[in-house]
């Protein structure tokens, strides 16, 4: 691979995506800061320059996709949260293009998605680096999906749950299955069903 650029910028972003790839692929159990400098095309101490320990990678990286993710969602959460506020609830249509924006990054970011799959199920471990991380967003998703629903589901915390767990069920059976069928289309056939038009 190419030498990065001298620019810190773009090399931190080359890390990072360098980083969400090897992860992916490996695991963080998997990954050496050695691979990954070589992978990056940079020595040891050039990527430990950025990231002091392979900690401090898997922290960093975890913190640009909470940045680059509120980027994308946080203006539909505000639209969502504003109409609630006037009294009427968050309508039905906010909510489904809200929740679905969340999965079409899920569909256009394939090596994402697996990052995030493979983090999760190694973070299940109380003791895993990214527990905590992992553990307070889903929680945070949860709250959130429950706020959303106050007015559209008879239960709304147990509908959250079940969106997230749609979540992350279809998108591994997605991943594993090669992207062998339509994401988008089967999620919104699922939400439907969870959140359905009130007549």
């Amino acid at each position: 691979m190419a030498r990065l650029r001298e620019n810190p910028e773009v090399r931190r972003a080359q890390i990072f995506d360098a980083a969400i790839l090897m992860l992916g692929e490996q695991g963080f159990n998997g990954i050496t800061v050695q691979r990954l400098a070589q992978r990056c095309g940079v020595s040891n101490a050039g990527l430990l320059h950025y990231f002091p320990s392979k900690d401090e990678i898997l922290l960093g990286v975890l913190d640009e996709l909470e940045r680059r993710e509120a980027d994308i969602v946080v203006p539909l959460i505000a639209a969502a949260a504003d109409k609630a506020s006037e009294g009427a609830g968050a309508s039905r249509g906010l909510v489904l293009e809200l929740l679905r924006s969340m999965l079409e990054r899920f569909a256009a970011r394939p090596d994402l998605g697996r990052f995030l799959v493979v983090m999760q199920a190694e973070a299940l471990h109380r003791e895993h680096l990214a527990n905590a991380w992992f553990r307070d967003r889903e929680a945070m998703t949860i709250d959130l999906f429950a706020d959303l629903l106050a007015t559209l589901a008879a239960e709304p915390r147990r509908t959250a749950r079940q969106l997230v767990a749609l979540l992350y069920g279809l998108g591994q059976i997605w991943l594993r299955g090669d992207r062998d069928f339509d994401l988008l289309a089967t999620w919104d056939s699922a939400v439907a069903a969870l959140i359905p038009e009130r007549r």
